[in-house]
C-alpha cells in the first residue's frame, strides 16, 4: 500500500514535480468515470469503464511529470460493490508501475477513509 496514502488534508497536497489530480465531491459511477478522465486528462479514446481506468493509470504517456497523484478530498459516494471495484483499479494500478519506469502513481485519501479502504485492500480478491 506505499503507493495509496491517507493525509490529514489531502486537498492540500503539493509537490512541484509532480502532475496533481484532484477530484471534486462525485456522486455516482458515470460522474466518477468523466472526472477521473477530465482531471487526469485522459485521452480520447478512453472508454469510460473500470477496464478503460486501469489502462489509462497503467500509461499516462500525454503526462509530461514523472509523479502522477490522484487526489480524493472525500471518497466518492458509490455502491458497496462499484466502490470496491475503484479501489480495486486504483490498488492494481499503483501496483503496475516499476521503480525504473516512466511514471509512478500515487493516490492519496483522507486519514478519515483509512480504515474502510484499508479493510477493502485487506479483502481484495
Amino acid at each position: 500500500m506505499k503507493n495509496i496514502l491517507f493525509i490529514n488534508e489531502p486537498g492540500l497536497y503539493f509537490d512541484k514535480d509532480e502532475f496533481i489530480a484532484c477530484l471534486p465531491e462525485i456522486d455516482g459511477e458515470d460522474e466518477l468515470l468523466k472526472e477521473l478522465s477530465a482531471v487526469l486528462k485522459f485521452p480520447g479514446y478512453f472508454g469510460h469503464n473500470w477496464n478503460a481506468v486501469y489502462d489509462c493509470l497503467c500509461d499516462f504517456h500525454w503526462i509530461e511529470k514523472k509523479g502522477v497523484v490522484l487526489v480524493h478530498n472525500i471518497m466518492p459516494m458509490l455502491t458497496e460493490e462499484k466502490l470496491k471495484a475503484y479501489i480495486e483499479v486504483l490498488h492494481d494500478a499503483t501496483k503496475s508501475w516499476g521503480i525504473d519506469e516512466a511514471h509512478y502513481f500515487k493516490v492519496i485519501f483522507s486519514v478519515k477513509s483509512m480504515p474502510f479502504l484499508e479493510y477493502i485492500l485487506m479483502n481484495l480478491k
